[in-house]
């Protein structure tokens, strides 16, 4: 598909009339290959790190790790986005040669368009096709007696339903007619309302617009109720220490010791072979099984201290504490940007525009330091790949210690290694949402950089970096914030939605910041009690 795709690409460069310089046409694909490449080596490594090492097969680890590099692959194309929008302009406000043609700039826009609407039409198939199928077909197959033919037949009614339910929405999403773009007596709004017009697209594209907003919504509930937990809680693994393992092997082989001491005695009561009544027989059995979780303990916790892991882990135990701190920093950065933001959109926008910002009016360390970096390649890249794997991480971790929730019901634990695949599967659909709310949240935190990168136009006789104030058609906008901006402010409740919901995470981020402050890290001891509740599948010892 790869190839193809770069066919084409190369044959409608040869073959188009229009003269885009071919430094940046090999520069946007060969960067974003890389980063392709390196999404999907780091799915596999975590859909390999959490598949169940006895159950499922390689159809789920697919189908997750290509999930999860293709909504990657979406989030990091903003720096791509970013630098072929910035690069049609020089530093004194001028179009380059290259770019003064506008024939030429809606050649370029239309490209990163279409790249980002493969990319959502690629997820949308993930999320309402494969990962429904693969799910049912699992689900069915816990039956080990049931033939494949009648697997296959029940996961293809179960997926039928989800198909339909796509179809549903892409249908609405064309056909309905949201309301016209505000108009606020000739301020700037008409600046917006021309920008509506240009970048509106219909049929397909609206379609997709409108199914990738309501999948926002839904990324943006997994961002309160994993994403923050993680971002707050993941960096302070690294921070606090454990308890000391000799000190907690001792009490636990004090405890091993008064078990053994209190089924010796009964046995003793009834060493005359007579009976045991339910009561002593009840406390027997409680007394063999503490026994048995004893010695698992005590093996788990001397396995730990006696490993070479361990042992390397106590050597660089002031790296990992600037690791956590770094990792603190980052997640505080980011939310306090977001936070700006926020605020701003809450004192100078309104519900009627969607919360969108004609005028970025309070400064936040993130866009600043994004727009800066910009100028330097591929400083902004690096950066920005820092923080979007930094929250994927934190999402994943957070849906590894809360667990995957229907409600109040627990339907999966996500375990290193014993993660089943029905499990798995719905941890990349929940993941593959979280990330679709992030090019959202992003634009949100760093809204400069998302929106215009480096640009800059010129008034009378002065260069001024880009915003909503230049004149028409002098600072075009990213696909990206193109593709928000037009439905917000056409379906202005939609944004409003998103922004209350952004909100709630920045909320729920500060609750388990403090939570995470406050409470005490892990003993060695509990993690070995953890991964002993969890290790309850006797398939994992074949």
């Amino acid at each position: 598909r790869i190839q193809i795709l770069f066919e084409l690409a190369m044959e409608l460069a040869q073959n188009s009339t229009v003269k885009i310089p071919f430094n940046l046409f090999i520069g946007s694909v060969s960067t974003f290959g890389v980063i392709l490449l390196t999404c999907f080596i780091i799915s596999v490594l975590y859909v390999r790190k959490y598949a169940h090492v006895a159950h499922g097969g390689l159809l789920p680890r697919a189908i997750a790790a290509l999930t999860c590099t293709t909504v990657l692959a979406t989030v990091l194309l903003l720096p791509v986005d970013v630098f072929v929008t910035s690069c049609q302009k020089n530093a004194n406000g001028t179009w380059k040669d290259w770019a003064a043609s506008n024939e030429t700039r809606a050649e370029i826009e239309n490209g990163l368009l279409y790249t980002y609407y493969t990319c959502y039409s690629l997820l949308l198939f993930y999320l309402f096709v494969l990962i429904p199928f693969s799910y049912f077909y699992f689900e069915e197959g816990d039956d080990e007696e049931e033939p494949n033919g009648l697997r296959f037949c029940s996961a293809f009614k179960y997926t039928l339903c989800f198909v339909i339910l796509m179809s549903a929405l892409l249908i609405s999403g064309a056909l309905i007619q949201f309301g016209d773009i505000p108009n606020n007596n000739g301020t700037i709004i008409d600046d917006l309302s021309f920008l509506g017009n240009q970048i509106q697209k219909k049929g397909i594209e609206g379609a997709i617009s409108f199914t990738q907003t309501l999948l926002t919504i839904l990324g943006l509930f997994v961002f309160i109720c994993y994403s923050a937990y993680g971002l707050s809680a993941y960096p302070f693994n690294f921070i606090k220490t454990r308890g000391n393992a000799k000190e907690e092997l001792a009490r636990l082989r004090e405890k091993q010791a008064v078990s053994r001491e209190q089924e010796r005695q009964l046995s003793a009561k009834y060493a005359d072979g007579r009976p045991m009544v339910p009561a002593d027989k009840k406390l027997m059995g409680r007394l063999k099984k503490d026994k048995e979780r004893y010695d698992e303990l005590t093996c788990l916790v001397e396995r730990e201290q006696e490993s070479v892991l361990g042992r390397v882990q106590q050597v660089i135990r002031p790296l990992t504490i600037i690791t956590g701190i770094v990792l603190t920093l980052i997640s505080l950065i980011f939310m306090s940007s977001l936070t700006v933001t926020l605020v701003d959109k809450y004192v100078y926008s309104n519900y009627t525009l969607g919360y969108i910002l004609t005028t970025v009016h309070y400064r936040n360390p993130l866009n600043v330091v994004l727009t800066n970096a910009q100028r330097i390649f591929p400083l902004d890249y690096i950066l920005l790949f820092i923080i979007v794997f930094h929250i994927a991480i934190c999402t994943v971790n957070g849906i590894r210690r809360i667990g995957i929730w229907f409600l109040w019901l627990k339907m999966f634990d996500v375990v290193p290694k014993r993660t089943m695949p029905q499990a798995l599967l719905l941890l990349s659909a929940l993941f593959s949402m979280a990330m679709i709310a992030l090019n959202t949240l992003i634009l949100s935190s760093i809204p400069t950089y998302a929106t215009y990168g480096n640009q800059h136009y010129i008034r009378g006789n002065q260069t001024y970096a880009c915003d909503n104030k230049a004149p028409k058609g002098e600072c075009p906008f990213t696909q990206l914030a193109s593709i928000i901006t037009r439905f917000t402010l056409q379906a202005n409740f939609f944004g409003a939605v998103v922004t209350y919901l952004s909100s709630v995470f920045v909320f729920m981020y500060m609750v388990g910041f403090i939570v995470a402050i406050l409470r005490k890290k892990r003993s060695v001891l509990e993690k070995a009690e953890a991964d002993i509740d969890a290790e309850d599948d006797p398939l994992l010892n074949l």
